[in-house]
């Protein structure tokens, strides 16, 4: 069966387009697809380490104020006691007998340091009083610190307040646990 020199030119165009739509199809756009997968790695990739970035400065932050909080813990007398010490400001502050109770309690905290916390409830108390010991017991030095504090009249005597305190501090981990 012979061809035509049309059928040839025919066959032959069709032929090409067939190859140029397989190369296309089978080459082209599979590797527009890579560069487009590509690009969107290289994105996430960049915001990731924009991230790591942000995260190793915060971390670089949080071990400066660790370091600094470890300096204070080791300039802090030895054997201190959140406990010991509201009662000997509430003895300095002349308000020990004003105290209706005060409650330890251990708190959880990550790595070698714990926060600690005392309850106190005082009763019939006066402003300056109040205010005096409240002086005495921020102490940055001793990494003590007022957590909350309610205050309300004393119903029974005229101008005195009852007051319920939660004051934290931070202790080491005795090895490394609480």
């Amino acid at each position: 069966m012979a061809l035509s020199k049309r059928d040839k030119t025919t066959l032959l165009t069709g032929a090409v387009v067939l190859l140029f739509f397989a190369f296309v199809q089978f080459v082209m756009f599979p590797l527009l697809d890579k560069r487009k997968r590509l690009a969107r790695a290289i994105a996430a990739r960049e915001r990731e380490i924009v991230d790591m970035k942000a995260m190793q400065q915060k971390y670089g932050q949080l071990h400066a104020q660790s370091n600094s909080l470890e300096k204070q813990l080791a300039a802090r007398a030895a054997g201190f006691s959140l406990f010991s010490f509201l009662e000997q400001m509430a003895t300095q502050s002349k308000i020990k007998d004003h105290i209706a109770y005060m409650k330890p309690s251990s708190m959880t905290g990550e790595g070698t340091l714990r926060q600690i916390m005392v309850e106190m409830k005082l009763q019939a108390i006066g402003i300056q009083q109040l205010v005096d010991f409240l002086n005495h017991i921020e102490s940055p030095e001793n990494i003590v610190t007022i957590k909350r504090i309610s205050i309300q009249e004393n119903k029974k005597i005229k101008k005195s307040l009852d007051v319920l305190i939660q004051v934290i501090s931070i202790n080491r981990r005795e090895n490394g646990h609480g």
